[in-house]
This record gives structure tokens, C-alpha cells and sequence, in this order.
């Protein structure tokens, strides 16, 4: 149904566009790990989560959390070494412990260890959310505290898993900027190296298609000198620039390319990066099974899942 040379072009086109994957989400890794733009953006959403973009408040205090962010300072500057990721439940306890929730619970399991009535009332709750938003105000935010804690009627797990499931939600919304940005960011990657390496998907597919027609041709002439064969093997080479750059060779002369070879080349390059940006996620992620290339490290949905290498 198919001759060799469809099977031939596809084959090459895929592993062309696999390898322009790879050489793109390296690089784009590398990128974010140099900029930290993973931990910029985690730290601009927990901002906007808590509306306290400048970290001067209860995000500040989150950042000088143990559990959030272990490698930090503390207190004294809550924007050292932050984290590229953050656990939901780590981040729900750090809000009861900041919120003084945590402080009301053991209180009420102290009064009363082992009953019922361990469990604190919701008045003291309130009051206690209420005293810590005076020095701060946040009324957004101790609105959703409020009513978690009547949601819940003063149950800390309840109260930890709804925490958990806000901070999950406004995570997706972070990891859909951080996306846009890698897409971006990745798309002009792998343009410059579509055009520096000359992965052309147009050029390609048509030096594929005629490769076995050059073959077929050097076979049935015995004359042709083996410079002469090497040069023309060369000048098929699919990727690279085999003639010099910008340079192609037509009826065994060089010659340089003229507009409209560059714009054709322009439209090569472009579907090679086109292609590359859907298909870099995929093969970075697969080849994270092996070997760990994030700088930051594996996320907790990694952790959980069991993907991704160590190191």
C-alpha cells in the first residue's frame, strides 16, 4: 500500500521533529531554571491568592513559613530562595498556623483531650480570624475563612481539605500562565534553531523524497567521480547548511539563495517550530522518566504519581 520512500519521509519527519523537541525543552528548561521563572510565577500567584502582591502581609508570612519555604531565612526576608512549588496540604496547614486556627484546635483538644467537645466552637474561631485580620485587613479573604470555618463547623480536617482545594484551583490557574509563557518562550527557541540548524520541514521532506532518485542516479553512472558523488550526496543532506549558509546547489553549481528561497525556507522553519511547540511538552516529559532535567526539581504531583527521575 505504501512504498518506501512514504515510510522513508515519514520516519525522517518524525524523528526531525522529535529531535527539535528535545533540543527545545532543554533549552527552555534551562531558561526558566536560570531565570527561576517557575518559582517567579508560583510567588506572584500565591500574591494575588492572598492580595498581597508585595509580600508584606500574610503572603510574607506564608514565604517565612518552615513548612513553605524550608531553605529560607525566615522572617527576616521571606524572598530568599522561594520555592518553585508548593504542597497543598503544607500550604493549608501554614494558613491555620498563620491564622491562629491551628492554635484554637490544640487549644480545644487540650481542655478537653479525647471527647467530643475537642473541637473548637466557632465563635472562637471567628474571633480568632477576626484578631488576626485587624492588623491586616483582608476582608476577601477572611470573608472565605469565615465561611470555610462554618462550612466546616469548626472541623479541622474539613477545614485543611477546603483550604487544600482553594489553593489547588488558583494553582491551575497559575500553571496556565506559566504554560503561556513556556509556549511562547518555546516557539521563538525553536524558531532560532530551526533557522541556524536549517530544519527546514519543507526542504526536508522534499531532499526525502528525491534521496532515493540521487541514489538511483550515482548507481547507474559509473563515470561519476566519488568527489563528484560526495558533493552531490552532501548538497542532499536534509538538515544543516551542507553548501554554506544560505547557499544551495542547482544542476552542480552553488549558488546563493534568492528571495523567494528564503521565504520558502521561512515557511519551513515555521512549521518545524509550529510542530515543535505541541510536541516538546510530551517528549520532555517522557524523557523525564529517565533522566531529570527540571532544575527545580520534582513537583508534588510528580511525588504523588511516582513520575519523573530522581535526579
Amino acid at each position: 500500500m505504501f512504498s518506501s520512500t512514504v515510510l522513508d519521509l515519514a520516519t525522517g519527519l518524525v524523528f526531525c521533529f522529535l529531535t527539535a523537541s528535545l533540543a527545545t525543552g532543554a533549552v527552555v528548561e534551562a531558561i526558566s531554571s536560570i531565570t527561576k521563572w517557575r518559582a517567579k510565577t508560583l510567588r506572584d500567584g500565591i500574591g494575588q491568592l492572598l492580595n498581597d502582591p508585595q509580600l508584606r502581609g500574610l503572603a510574607g508570612e506564608l514565604y517565612a513559613h518552615g513548612a513553605i519555604n524550608p531553605r529560607g531565612p525566615g522572617n527576616t526576608d521571606p524572598e530568599k530562595n522561594r520555592p518553585a512549588y508548593i504542597d497543598r496540604q503544607l500550604f493549608a496547614h501554614a494558613i491555620m498556623d498563620l491564622t491562629g486556627i491551628s492554635f484554637q484546635v490544640a487549644a480545644a483538644a487540650g481542655a478537653a483531650p479525647g471527647t467530643d467537645t475537642a473541637r473548637p466552637s466557632l465563635a472562637a474561631l471567628h474571633a480568632q480570624v477576626a484578631a488576626k485580620f485587624a492588623a491586616m485587613p483582608n476582608p476577601q479573604l477572611q470573608q472565605l475563612l469565615t465561611g470555610i470555618i462554618d462550612r466546616s463547623f469548626g472541623d479541622a480536617q474539613k477545614i485543611q481539605t477546603e483550604l487544600s482545594t482553594w489553593f489547588d484551583h488558583a494553582m491551575d490557574r497559575v500553571s496556565g500562565v506559566y504554560k503561556r509563557w513556556t509556549q511562547v518562550i518555546g516557539f521563538i527557541v525553536a524558531l532560532i534553531l530551526a533557522g541556524a540548524l536549517n530544519i527546514d520541514s519543507i526542504g526536508v521532506a522534499k531532499t526525502l523524497w528525491l534521496q532515493p532518485t540521487v541514489a538511483a542516479k550515482l548507481t547507474a553512472d559509473k563515470d561519476t567521480k566519488v568527489t563528484d558523488a560526495i558533493k552531490e550526496l552532501g548538497a542532499a543532506i536534509p538538515i544543516g547548511w551542507p553548501n554554506g549558509f544560505g547557499q544551495k546547489v542547482e544542476a552542480g553549481k552553488t549558488m546563493s539563495f534568492t528571495g523567494g528561497d528564503w521565504g520558502l525556507a521561512l515557511l519551513g522553519w515555521l512549521i518545524t517550530a509550529l510542530s515543535t511547540l505541541f510536541g516538546a511538552p510530551f517528549w520532555f516529559d517522557l524523557l523525564q522518566q529517565i533522566v531529570r532535567l527540571k532544575g527545580a526539581g520534582p513537583s508534588p504531583q510528580e511525588k504523588v504519581a511516582g513520575k519523573g527521575a530522581s535526579a
